[in-house]
């Protein structure tokens, strides 16, 4: 498996990897969750856009984005098919891109109703440091320093 920079072409996989991947949530919050509501042709310009490819397939994607003061954002992180470890590849890239970066912290938000999510990130290290309704959404802030371990890039 490859991680590389998101380029134009990969633009519809990512958007059906993104739907295949968030919809199954609808019926649980009620409504499109963020990802599915993303421009990534925009997130593209204005982000870092990767993607987890094997085989010419796109597998799955992250989108990390600008925080201020020392941090940066696991924007968005999504995989199909799920279970096969491109998840736990992705955030490990991310976690090294930000480190490489220069920052030393990795931020990120998730909806209170993805409990599988958060425990996810709960088992990496992440904790919880704020509760959130914004955009109609009831989500989990969750941060985690990235201090001590050396950029691998």
């Amino acid at each position: 498996m490859k991680i590389r920079g998101a380029e134009l072409e990969d633009l519809a996989a990512v958007c059906t990897c993104c739907v295949e991947a968030f919809k199954d949530y609808i019926t649980l919050i009620g409504r499109i969750p963020g990802p599915m509501l993303e421009d990534y042709g925009r997130a593209m310009e204005e982000g870092f856009l990767f993607v987890a490819e094997e085989d010419g397939r796109i597998l799955g994607f992250l989108l990390i984005k600008e925080g201020e003061g020392g941090f940066m954002w696991m924007d968005i992180l999504a995989t199909q098919p799920r279970g096969r470890g491109v998840g736990t590849v992705l955030m490990d890239f991310c976690e090294d891109f930000i480190r490489c970066r220069g920052s030393s912290e990795c931020r990120l938000y998730t909806n209170v109703k993805f409990d599988r999510t958060r425990e996810i990130y709960l088992h990496r290290g992440y904790e919880i440091y704020d509760r959130v309704q914004e955009y109609g959404f009831d989500r989990y802030y969750m941060r985690k320093a990235l201090d001590g371990v050396p950029c691998k890039s």
